[in-house]
């Protein structure tokens, strides 16, 4: 379970990391004159400091398995790495903007966006299957 689990870390720390740094968006409106406003929902901020937070409480994971009594730290862990990847699939959370002039905008995921998503997926099912 260990590796699993330290799969998990990595993938839901690098996915947070990746949408701190590269601007990830969930909501895109008119913003006046033309311009555009890409912003977070109130949900997708409150799904990012969940996963922030669960993956600072289990910082030092050399000491975390599920057979230690940290099971509700993993527990956390999945959870919210699991609702911030379904959120962002579900919303379509968006790092790329593609301006097609008087037709609007494109809003789209960036391969290296989508391979994020896909490794922290991936972790979560590896996880779910050994707690079953």
């Amino acid at each position: 379970m260990k590796d699993e689990f330290l799969t998990l870390f990595d993938s839901a720390k690098a996915l947070v990391a990746y949408i701190d740094n590269e601007s990830v968006f969930d909501r895109a409106a008119a913003g006046g004159c033309s311009g555009m406003d890409f912003h977070l929902s109130d949900t997708f901020y409150d799904l990012i400091v969940n996963a922030r937070k669960a993956i600072n409480d289990v910082e030092d994971v050399s000491e975390v398995s599920i057979t230690d009594g940290n099971k509700k730290k993993v527990l956390s862990l999945l959870d919210a790495a699991k609702a911030l990847t379904t959120h962002v699939d579900k919303e379509h959370a968006f790092d790329k903007v593609k301006d097609m002039g008087s037709v609007g905008i494109e809003t789209y995921q960036s391969d290296v966006f989508v391979e994020v998503i896909q490794k922290t997926n991936n972790a979560i099912d590896e996880v779910e299957k050994k707690l079953i």
